[in-house]
């Protein structure tokens, strides 16, 4: 039996305004991109884990630490979904399967994907 973390988890609400739609962006707006990519984080040090969009996933770390996904094919990924990945080793790496999963439905997993890299985030002053 693997046993499995919930990496993060988002509470589903049926946002229509605008401003509800810019709250990711305004998120992503906290950092810098820096270029240097990672190719595993160590799963303890997640604190806190926000799927922006279908394309963007960030993982802010403890130190203050943040780091960028973006998975090229991640069909289903969107803010409404909680990550579960097999936490056995550790580490969330590139080799490492994540599942989608929507915590209110009787039929929770909505997909799975890999992401290929995690790009590091400076926090602006």
């Amino acid at each position: 039996m693997k046993t499995h973390l919930i990496a993060a988890l988002a509470i589903v609400l049926p946002l229509s305004s605008a401003l509800a739609e810019d709250k990711p962006a305004k998120e992503l707006e906290k950092y810098n991109r820096t270029g240097q990519y990672e190719t595993c984080l160590t799963s303890n040090r997640i604190r806190e884990t926000q799927i922006l969009n279908n394309k963007q996933i960030l993982f802010k770390m403890n130190g203050d630490e943040a780091y960028l996904a973006e998975p090229k094919s991640c069909p289903g990924l969107s803010r409404g979904l909680a990550l579960s990945y097999d936490a056995t080793i550790n580490q969330l790496c590139n080799t490492t399967i994540v599942t989608l999963l929507e915590t209110s439905s009787p039929v929770p997993s909505r997909g799975s994907c890999g992401i290929e890299r995690f790009e590091k985030l400076e926090k602006k002053q």
